[in-house]
């Protein structure tokens, strides 16, 4: 053992031999474990204990928590009482619990009754996590740090050096999108008539001058410069909302919606409304006519009025221009359905007509294994329709906002996102927030991260066997609830995490909750999915299940449960309305 290192333990030795002296001077040694250990202190411990091989045991009721030496270099205890602090280090529990190792428990999950199998939360399994992976990508960020090939000084607005088109390249390999730029050729007199173009022409011709026709070059393809990253679709949701929105504006959102998304827009003071929904979701007519339409304005007063005799004020029309519009529009969250091509083209119509923004939550774009190719992205269609309408892409408006993440397709805890802008136009917005400039992207050094894993072939063939491992459990879930066959409808997904199921008539997700909980099956009630209150009726018969958190036994046998517990609520109401009709 070094000078040094016998000096360290010294130190650490007399800092907590003085610590516990002051405790049971004042009679409260049993007090120690609270004790916070000064910063100098805490560093010099904590760098003991990894640098040596010290593990944590966990305290005693009688005693505080034990640091034992584990290191084959270290003495061996007696087990004389004097001599037995001189291998045995006191740790404070603040310290000791930020040792310990594996998995963490969810939130979700932690509060639970134990066997409890839950098909409600949105989580993927611990064992399909990327570890080795990221392992490997940490290491090689470390060795770009050690030779200084990686910075760790304040980053660039939209992401570190390198790391955006890193990912650029990433998404169109994932995108299936070529990397040539393509040009589209568009005229300045859109309302020219084809002969009028012809007489032009001739006249031109004789003249001895040729036609010049305006052109745009559009980027139909994903550039660097349409790309931010963020710290998850979480942050991209709420950063677009206080750039785009602003108290009491109106955000228009599926009735079955992402629900922890419009708690973001609840606390921006915005109002949150819905239109009529269809097979795909949104139902980009019915928003198409309230548009056109506007919303009938009744007067508060009318029922004070009509109660006292009085006449009450006349029904007016009032516009309906809403701020924002929230999707989930591939596989989406809960329905697990996908917008089609010609919705969404119209859908952006409708944007730039009204002047209203599209936030598209496409988190499960890439979580795809269906068979037919998918719609395009937002920001695609968006782009399509800025290369039709030159005078739209000379402007400042853009509409789309695209936010997704590395959640679904590699960890949670990674905390690594992007927003997907159609051009540069819009990003430059997200660049002017005052904590982005202030201490640059929220990404940081998780981006480069992420960065040094997707370059590698096993990450795409880690995404690609995720996808086939959720398809399996996909259909796994859905043949068990077609054999159940208890009077549940559904559709089968070809992608995302969920399943969205209507219960029998009679059968609400409250009603079936006691004798899930009995059952010791959880699922996620269709009412905490509504976009607001008023939804909540609507989708009282709706559940949702998740496929991505269990095995297949796992979900085999909660839906048996499920299916058991159905069963038990329609022969309980069987009974009762025996039992009533005999009354």
């Amino acid at each position: 053992m070094g000078r040094a290192h016998k000096f360290l333990v010294r130190v650490v030795r007399f800092c907590f031999f003085l610590q516990e002296g002051k405790q049971q001077q004042r009679g409260e040694a049993s007090s120690l474990k609270n004790i916070q250990v000064s910063h100098p202190t805490s560093y010099m411990s904590s760098h003991f204990l990894t640098n040596h091989n010290y593990s944590v045991q966990p305290p005693s009721s009688s005693s505080p928590s034990k640091i034992i030496s584990t290191t084959t270099k270290s003495i061996k205890s007696t087990t004389t009482p004097t001599n037995k602090r001189k291998h045995s280090y006191y740790y404070p529990t603040t310290i000791m619990a930020s040792a310990k190792i594996g998995p963490t428990q969810s939130p979700l999950l932690a509060n639970q009754p134990k066997d409890t199998i839950n098909l409600a939360v949105g989580h993927p399994m611990h064992s399909e996590l990327p570890n080795k992976i990221i392992s490997d990508a940490l290491k090689r960020c470390g060795s770009k740090l050690k030779h200084n090939q990686l910075d760790l000084n304040y980053i660039p607005s939209e992401g570190p050096t390198g790391a955006v088109e890193e990912l650029c390249s990433f998404l169109r390999r994932q995108y299936k999108e070529e990397e040539k730029e393509e040009e589209m050729r568009v005229t300045g007199y859109q309302a020219k008539t084809e002969q009028n173009e012809n007489d032009e022409k001739k006249m031109q011709s004789k003249a001895g001058t040729t036609t010049t026709t305006a052109t745009t070059a559009t980027k139909n393809v994903l550039q660097p410069e349409d790309i931010f990253f963020t710290s998850g679709v979480s942050h991209g949701i709420e950063m677009a909302t206080s750039i785009l929105a602003k108290p009491n504006d109106i955000v228009v959102c599926e009735k079955a919606t992402y629900f922890l998304a419009t708690k973001i827009f609840e606390d921006h003071d915005m109002e949150i409304t819905t239109v009529k929904s269809n097979e795909f979701g949104l139902d980009v007519n019915a928003l198409k006519i309230r548009l056109e339409e506007g919303d009938t304005f009744i007067n508060p007063i009318n029922s004070i009025l009509e109660n006292v005799g009085a006449t009450p004020r006349k029904k007016r029309k009032v516009l309906f221009r809403p701020k924002l519009v929230y999707i989930v529009p591939t596989h989406s969250n809960p329905q697990g359905v996908t917008m089609p091509q010609k919705a969404r083209e119209e859908l952006v119509r409708l944007a730039h007509e009204y002047k209203f923004h599209i936030i598209a939550d496409e988190v499960y774009h890439i979580l795809s294994w269906s068979k037919e190719p998918l719609p395009d992205r937002f920001c695609k269609v968006e782009r399509k329709y800025l290369a039709k309408n030159p005078e739209e892409a000379n402007g400042d408006f853009r509409a789309v906002v695209s936010v997704s993440s590395f959640t679904k397709i590699l960890a949670p805890a990674l905390r690594v996102g992007w927003i997907e802008t159609a051009d540069s136009v819009m990003r430059g917005e997200f660049s002017k927030r005052g904590y982005i400039i202030s201490g640059g992207n929220s990404a940081g050094f998780s981006a480069n991260v992420v960065c040094e894993a997707i370059k590698q072939t096993e990450t795409e063939a880690f995404m690609n066997d995720l996808k086939g491992s959720y398809a399996s459990r996909c259909a796994v879930l859905c043949n068990k609830l077609e054999r159940e066959g208890c009077g549940w409808e559904f559709e089968k997904p070809s992608g995302g995490y969920f399943v969205w199921i209507k219960l029998p008539e009679g059968v609400t997700s409250k009603s079936l909750e006691p004798y899930a909980q009995h059952l010791k099956v959880a699922y996620l009630a269709g009412e905490r999915c509504s976009a607001n209150d008023a939804c909540k009726e609507d989708l009282e018969r709706y559940i949702r299940l998740c496929f991505a958190h269990l095995s297949a036994s796992e979900i085999q046998e909660g839906v048996s449960k499920l299916s058991e517990a159905v069963l038990r609520v329609m022969s309980f109401q069987d009974v009762e309305s025996k039992r009533l009709g005999e009354d």
